[in-house]
């Protein structure tokens, strides 16, 4: 069983963001992808440079590999510099020869189309975080991000009925760190106020949740929504739904 150290409260929960209290829908995601690589077709097209959507498509899967082997060294780069690099891998120099103004909407192509195919709480999300804040726990997220920044999440989370019971939200491209490092949940507990013995991480991986988390000593708790395999009885503290963390949480 999971417990705070001798001598201290739980005062705070931090939380995994996609996966433990958000999730895209599949056609959702299908879409957004769409929608990006036409944006920036367009926006391209319309600057004289006429590369085409299948061009577009090809050069951000190399962008995807080339973010994913950054990614695993627990660093992050802003959208910005995302964009940057989708453009000379789409043309060597292309980069040098675009303005700052097309940049930024470039930008805005790339990061607003999941605006309009937005993800979804994870079943018992919203009625957690109600009960928790209730009790006076300090709450927030700490997000690894993908190709949506934390400039983005905060308009979905606020959309979605999130954002009022989070005292701190914390995005891997606006500290270009990503989890499992443990400058990025050093940061949000300095937000909350409080220090690791005090807080508790929930998190749908165990790499970069549940073993960052307890690395800088926080209590850690993985949550195994899809049933893994690896999820054995005993070997960690784990929950299957939101609504067993109020279980536990009621128990510390």
């Amino acid at each position: 069983m999971i417990a705070i150290s001798q001598g201290r409260d739980l005062r705070a929960i931090t939380f995994d963001l996609w996966g433990t209290l958000i999730i895209d829908t599949a056609e959702g995601s299908r879409w957004s992808r769409e929608e990006r690589i036409r944006g920036i077709d367009k926006i391209l097209k319309g600057a004289g440079i006429s590369t085409g959507p299948e061009a577009i498509n090809r050069a951000y899967i190399i962008q995807g590999e080339r973010l994913e082997r950054l990614w695993i060294t627990h660093m992050d780069v802003g959208v910005r510099e995302q964009i940057e690099l989708l453009l000379d891998i789409l043309q060597d120099g292309l980069r040098a020869r675009i303005s700052e103004s097309l940049i930024d909407g470039l930008v805005e192509a790339y990061t607003t189309p999941i605006l309009s195919a937005m993800p979804v709480p994870i079943d018992g999300a919203l009625e957690l975080l109600v009960s928790l804040a209730s009790r006076g726990l300090r709450l927030a997220v700490i997000c690894n991000t993908g190709r949506t920044p934390g400039k983005i999440l905060r308009i979905i989370l606020q959309r979605l009925g999130i954002a009022p019971y989070l005292s701190a939200q914390t995005f891997s491209d606006e500290l270009c760190l990503r989890k499992p490092h443990p400058e990025i949940f050093m940061r949000t507990l300095a937000a909350l106020a409080v220090e690791p013995p005090e807080a508790l991480h929930v998190g749908d991986t165990l790499a970069t949740d549940y073993k960052g988390a307890q690395a800088i000593g926080m209590c850690a708790i993985h949550f195994d929504r899809l049933h893994s395999a690896k999820s054995t009885p005993g070997e960690r503290d784990t929950i299957f739904s939101l609504p067993d963390l109020l279980r536990i949480t009621n128990a510390m």
